[in-house]
Parts: C-alpha cells; sequence; structure tokens
C-alpha cells in the first residue's frame, strides 16, 4: 500500500510516485502480444510496494569543480568580460534529491564597491539568491552556503554563478583589470537524495538499469542460476553489448553471481521455467522468450529485469531481441513472437564510424541538435568527433577532402576576428573572418601541404594528424576591444554576443582509402576494438569461456562486450559463444578468449607463433609469478605476487589474416584489475604492441614481441611501397636507382634529340 505521510515538497513526488505505480499494477503487457496475466498477479501481491517516505535519506558532498562540463580545473576566476561559469548535474528517473546546498568559498577584489557587487545563483535559468560583497569581505577569503529550490530541479541541472562587480561609480570598464572574483576548488555542493520505487514499466527502458544521462560510469549486476551454458553466456553479452550501446563513454561493469543475488541494487536475471532464482518462483511459467521488469527482494526500490524463457534457446532470443527492440517496448513485461533476426552486417558500418566511402555531411556527424553552432562574446569552440576504421591505411593519400560552409557574426570593423580549425588540439589552419561578408552561407578552405594556392570549394585536412578516435573544433575568436572614457567623456559600452554555425551540409571525404594494418597491434583493439569490431555486429567473431569459467572471468567478458558496443554503436546480436577450441566453430573468426591464466589457450598453439609467445603463455599459465624474457624486446614482465593481468594477441592458427587476443587476469586480483582498467579508456590508449601487462598502482606495460601478420588489402604498387618505409636504407636506395634511371632517360632522350637534329641540318 502506499502511504500518504509527510509534508513539504517530498509528498508532492510520493503522489507522483504513487499515481505512477498503481495503474502499473494492472497493466496489460503487450508489446510483441500479451504477457500471461498470472504475471501482473505476482508484482501486484508477491512483492509489497513500500512507501517511499520509509525509503533512508542519503547525504553525500561533492567537489564543485567535478561538476564543470568542460573538465576540472584547479581555479575559477570570474571577470567583468567573463562574468559567468555554469555547473551542470543529474538526478536519475529512480532518485529524489529533496536537498541541495552549494558551498561557496570564494575571494572577492579589494577594489570593487561593497553592496553594489555581488554574486547570483542560478538553477536552470531561476535565481535562488543574491550575495551582497561587503566590506569586511573585500579581498578576504568567504565561505558562503546557499540552498536552492528542489522545485526547480530537472533530470539534468544547470547551476550557473554569475559575478556582478562594480569598482567606480563614474565611467567603468568592463575590461578593467581590478574586476574579479576568485572561486576556491573547496567548493562543494551537498544533495539530501533518496531512491524512489518507480513503476515496472519496460518503457523507461534504460532507466533505471544503466545511466545514459550523467557522467557516471554504470553497474549493472547480472545473475546467473547456475554455471551459464554457451546459449546464457551470449544472451548477457548481447545484453551488455546494448548497454554499452546506451551508457557509450560512460562505461559499464557488470558483477556476476551466481547462485546470489546482490543487495539492494538493479539487477538483471537470465532464467528459465528449469533454472531460475529462488525469489522468482511465483512468477509464472514462460510460455514463449519473455522480458519483464519486477521489484527486486529485499528492496525498498530496485528493480529487476528478467530475461527468460522455457529454455535457453528462448532466453537467447529474448536478448536478441530486446538488443534491437528497444526503442518500441512499454508495459511491464513483453512476450517475444515471430522475431526474425536481422541480417549480417557489412563490414565497416558501426553506427558510430564515418563512412569511407563517400561524402560524408556534418549533419549525419552531429549528435544531437545544436551542436554546429555556438553563441557568446567567445563562443565556444564546434566539436565534432569523429571515428575511422582503425585500419585505414592513409599512406597513399596525402590529405582529405573538406568542403567546409560556415555562417558568422560580422565581426566589428578594425577588430581582428579569425576561425581556427583544430584536429585533436593540434591547428591545421586558421583565417581572418572578413568584416566585410554578412552572415550569408559561403565556402572557403583551408592551404593543402603541399602549399599550392588556394582553390575555391575546397579544403584539405592532414592525415597524419587522423586516428580511430578525432576530435575536429571550429573555433571562432573575436577580438574585443573595450573603449575607455573619462568622467567629463564617459563611452557606454554595450557588448553585442556573437554567433557562429557551421552549415550542416558541409562535407568530408575518407572515400579513397584501404583497410589495411600490421598486426599484432593491441593499441587497435583497446582504442577501438579491432579485429572484432570490422563488423559492428561481431558477426566473425568467437569468444572462448571455459565451461566452469569463474564469475570473475565472466565479468571481464561482460565489460568488454560493453565496450565494444560502445565503439561501434550497435549490440554484438551475431556473437559465437563456444567453451572448448571447435576450428569449424572458429574458422574465419577472430577469437576472443577470456580465463584466469593459459591453461584455455593450449589448444590453439601455433607452431610458428614464436619463441617469446610461447613463454607469454607459460608465464600466464603459472599465475605470472615468474619472469618472462625475450632478448630483443623485453627483460622482465612479472616478478611479483599482487594483481595482475595480461592481453596478448597473436595470428590465428585457423586462418593467417584473422587474430586471437587473449584478456587473463590472475585470479580474483587480476581479475579485477583488469576489469578496473576496462573501465579507464585513457589508460588503454597508451597499449600496443603484441603483449600488455598491468600491474597493481603501475602504468600497463607494452611489449612488441612474436611474428607480424596483415589484415586487410593493398594493390602491389602500394605493398612495395608500405614493405619499404620499414626499410630506410633500402628506401633510399631505390630513390636513387629512380633518380638515376630517369636521369639516364632524360640523358637519352636529350642526345637523341641532338643527333637527330644534327642528321637533318646535314
Amino acid at each position: 500500500m502506499i502511504g500518504t505521510r509527510g509534508s513539504g515538497p517530498l509528498c508532492f513526488f510520493q503522489k507522483i510516485a504513487a499515481a505512477a505505480i498503481i495503474p502499473a499494477l494492472f497493466l496489460t503487457p503487450a508489446v510483441s502480444s500479451a504477457a500471461p496475466q498470472e504475471a501482473s498477479t505476482f508484482i501486484k501481491d508477491v512483492v509489497p510496494n513500500y512507501r517511499t517516505d520509509e525509503i533512508p535519506v542519503i547525504r553525500s558532498d561533492v567537489a564543485l569543480f567535478d561538476f564543470i562540463p568542460e573538465g576540472k580545473t584547479e581555479q575559477i576566476k570570474l571577470t567583468g568580460i567573463y562574468p559567468e561559469r555554469s555547473f551542470r548535474f543529474y538526478s536519475p528517473k529512480d532518485e529524489i534529491i529533496s536537498k541541495v546546498t552549494v558551498t561557496l568559498k570564494y575571494t572577492p577584489s579589494p577594489s570593487l564597491i561593497p553592496q553594489q557587487s555581488q554574486l547570483n545563483i542560478f538553477l536552470n535559468g531561476q535565481i535562488q539568491k543574491s550575495l551582497p560583497i561587503t566590506k569586511e569581505q573585500l579581498g578576504n577569503a568567504v565561505t558562503q552556503t546557499v540552498e536552492l529550490n528542489t522545485k526547480n530541479i530537472e533530470e539534468s541541472n544547470r547551476m550557473t554563478i554569475e559575478f556582478v562587480g562594480v569598482y567606480t561609480n563614474n565611467c567603468g570598464n568592463i575590461a578593467n583589470p581590478s574586476l574579479w572574483l576568485t572561486i576556491d576548488d573547496s567548493s562543494y555542493m551537498s544533495f539530501n537524495t533518496q531512491k524512489l520505487r518507480l513503476a515496472n514499466d519496460l518503457s523507461l527502458m534504460p532507466a533505471p538499469f544503466a545511466n545514459n544521462l550523467s557522467p557516471n560510469a554504470t553497474t549493472l549486476p547480472v545473475v546467473f542460476n547456475g554455471n551459464p551454458s554457451p546459449a546464457l553466456k551470449k544472451a548477457s553479452g548481447i545484453f551488455a553489448s546494448w548497454i554499452g550501446t546506451k551508457t557509450e563513454w560512460r562505461g559499464a561493469e557488470f558483477p556476476v553471481y551466481i547462485k546470489e543475488v546482490p543487495q539492494a541494487q538493479n539487477f538483471v536475471v537470465f532464467a528459465t521455467n528449469d533454472s531460475r532464482p529462488e525469489f522468482l518462483k511465483n512468477l509464472p511459467a514462460f510460455t514463449g522468450p519473455f522480458v519483464t521488469v519486477v521489484d527486486a527482494p529485499n528492496s525498498l526500490y530496485a528493480k529487476v529485469l528478467v530475461i527468460g524463457g522455457k529454455d535457453e534457446a528462448e532466453v537467447l532470443t529474448a536478448a536478441e531481441w530486446l538488443a534491437v527492440n528497444s526503442q518500441v517496448l512499454t508495459g511491464s513485461s513483453a512476450e517475444v513472437k515471430d522475431f526474425k533476426p536481422l541480417p549480417n552486417r557489412e563490414a565497416y558500418d558501426a553506427p558510430n564510424w564515418i563512412p569511407t566511402n563517400d561524402k560524408v555531411t556534418f549533419e549525419k556527424i552531429a549528435k544531437y541538435r545544436g551542436q554546429l553552432r555556438s553563441s557568446g562574446l567567445h563562443p565556444a569552440p564546434i566539436s565534432l568527433e569523429v571515428r575511422l576504421p582503425p585500419d585505414l591505411y592513409m599512406v597513399n593519400k596525402s590529405n582529405v577532402d573538406l568542403d567546409l560552409r560556415y555562417r558568422y557574426t560580422k565581426p566589428t570593423s578594425g577588430e581582428a576576428a579569425q576561425m581556427r580549425f583544430l584536429l585533436n588540439e593540434q591547428l591545421v589552419e586558421s583565417f581572418e573572418l572578413d568584416p566585410k561578408k554578412n552572415s550569408s552561407s559561403f565556402t572557403s578552405r583551408f592551404s593543402l601541404l603541399n602549399g599550392l594556392a588556394n582553390m575555391w570549394n575546397d579544403t584539405s585536412v592532414p592525415t597524419g594528424l587522423l586516428g580511430a578516435d578525432n576530435l575536429m573544433q571550429f573555433d571562432f575568436q573575436y577580438g574585443l576591444a573595450v573603449p575607455g572614457g573619462s568622467v567629463e567623456n564617459c563611452k557606454s559600452v554595450a557588448l553585442i554576443p556573437s554567433q557562429v554555425e557551421i552549415d550542416p551540409t558541409s562535407t568530408i571525404d575518407f572515400s579513397g582509402f584501404y583497410h589495411f594494418a600490421k598486426l599484432p597491434n593491441l593499441n587497435l583493439f583497446t582504442v577501438s576494438g579491432f579485429p572484432f569490431t570490422k563488423y559492428a555486429d561481431l558477426s566473425e567473431t568467437g569468444v572462448v569461456l571455459a565451461k566452469d569459467a569463474p564469475a570473475a572471468v565472466l565479468t571481464t567478458y561482460l565489460n568488454t562486450m560493453a565496450r565494444l558496443a560502445a565503439q561501434t554503436g550497435y549490440p554484438a546480436t551475431k556473437l559465437t559463444v563456444v567453451e572448448t577450441i571447435d576450428k569449424g566453430a572458429l574458422k574465419d573468426k577472430d577469437i576472443l578468449v577470456f580465463g584466469e591464466n593459459s591453461r584455455i589457450l593450449d589448444g590453439i598453439d601455433k607452431e610458428d607463433a614464436g619463441v617469446a609467445i610461447d613463454k607469454i603463455k607459460q608465464g600466464i599459465e603459472k599465475s605470472l609469478t615468474k619472469a618472462v624474457s625475450d632478448d630483443k624486446n623485453m627483460e622482465s614482465v612479472v616478478a611479483e605476487d599482487a594483481g595482475i593481468a595480461a592481453i596478448v594477441q597473436y595470428q590465428s592458427p585457423f586462418s593467417d589474416d584473422r587474430s586471437v587476443v587473449a584478456v587473463l587476469g590472475d585470479g580474483q586480483d587480476g581479475s579485477f584489475l583488469i576489469n578496473k582498467r576496462l573501465m579507464i579508456p585513457g589508460d588503454l590508449k597508451l597499449i600496443d604492441g603484441s603483449v600488455a601487462v598491468f600491474k597493481t598502482n603501475a602504468t600497463p606495460t607494452s611489449y612488441n614481441i612474436g611474428p607480424t601478420y596483415y589484415t586487410g588489402s593493398l594493390p602491389w604498387h602500394q605493398r612495395v611501397w608500405y614493405s619499404m618505409l620499414d626499410q630506410p636504407v633500402l628506401l633510399v636506395l631505390f630513390t636513387l636507382v629512380c633518380a638515376l634511371l630517369f636521369a639516364g632517360g632524360i640523358y637519352y632522350l636529350m642526345h637523341s634529340l641532338i643527333r637527330y637534329r644534327s642528321r637533318r641540318h646535314k
């Protein structure tokens, strides 16, 4: 029963919760078809509905600078020209913020006029409080606490601090250096939060199971009633990858529970009629692939996502259906009928990757509305993320064509203004904004690397700056000259914000490149998931997991699936999962192995894999406690018993252009370590070579050992050129030979021409 006690703003949310829950108890589940009627009885009667005010209040203090959208900084200085700073915080659907305060620690300039100078605090555009700067505060550290109005709180919130500084009553200048106020990094925000019991409604997905709003990572436990079969392992991998597409760069972790249930936390269960956790014993028998949301046991608010079926094959069908049909979910449950799996995807067609077979408009690259616009006295740079296939071979072309169109507010005559184009934070080119131009659309270009004159309607991006993950920025800079004055001749200045925009019809063209890569190269795997992400649905990926794989290894597997899907933007619906080495199942596939040691790798040893790789395998098999050495490239890999993990890549024994990547941890500590690293993309960008070793409290170490191999294809002339890139002496000799042959040809031609003319004169 829903309680009605309480007072203040909390009662409002209680009434909403009650209104949302009670109708949901009687909903007839209908997505693909109606669920069994007994399911609503289970949801309604078996687990009681608790009052929201019985859920305890959680108090948390968070550093204010953690909420800066642009990233944490050491200090904030507000001035007359930069008088505002914004901070973002979030309120999930399953949480109520009953009280929030901000404690500001700041120092105002001693030159300010008291009372006329002030700090204004806004929440989502609504004024919360104005803090006058008093005489006693000038030049001193000040601490002030402001309580924000919870009625103004939304899912995504922006708190803005505005500095109004006055230093003179006559003819002030906003550019005066005495106008300043600094905010210290010890400032913080305090939250009183309560978990909210949501209705059992699939339309809320991915909430409350995944975070796709705030920058925080998602932790979602996965429950099995026993050691999962290959079908359940695949089903859980598909589900984890689907969550990865929702959490994107935020990261996701999936602690695995076998015959256990997590406490007071949202989680997901994979169940059949014959194998289900005890708390689901009253859930009606599945009559087909089934997805439902129920209340979690031993919790006042948590939810359980149940993915079930009569048998494991139907559980797999339900997981695949959920991954590709989540946008049409409604009601508390859905029974899947007549589901037809989608066909395999083509190579390099990942939704998050830029197509490389034709021009692409900026409209397709932009992820949200308004991304191509910016405004303000100093407009923030317009940023676009450009993800490319990691095996794009860029030696055969020196540039990428960029057809750029943009509009901007006409700069004031006599003041400098320019647009800077940056690629991965490196300046590519900049040019002046013509004050005679109006704000209509036009096209321009940057200089080519070869120094040729500019050509209309064309821009070139140097490929040497490009990688798999790229950031293009268009930074419009306006000079700001604020004229001064005197008491007798005071000049008022009204600053007009500038508006800039990149035309959505601008294009970038990556066509004409080949796909070719030298392996092993773990950097391609850790940054972009290559070679597995070549096919976004992982249709040509085989995963090897031992039959009795422990929970920690299963967690590593699920975390990796989420990370791969976050790169591609598509769930791994065509994944192949096996428990033993099966040449028939793994032939013509890239193989991804998860284990605690190298025992699982023994069946795929390759005779010519190299002595160094064999030593790595032996070292992992012995819990990575012995030193592993290679005369040329490495002296010591491991010499301690602390948490250790490794990633190894080498050529598949079943296909010459395929890879084996093994993600290995040494027991619980090693698995914890590798999973922690998988949550920190920045650490993984440091990895390359064929072997990467992770140790507690240490930077990952990479080694380039073992034989090399290639994936993709190049024309013969490009292959010859590529083979010479690693042989500088041979390249010089080849260049000299070509020069001699060319000079000889010219000499012979000129000599023949002279002889011909001599004969004619005779």
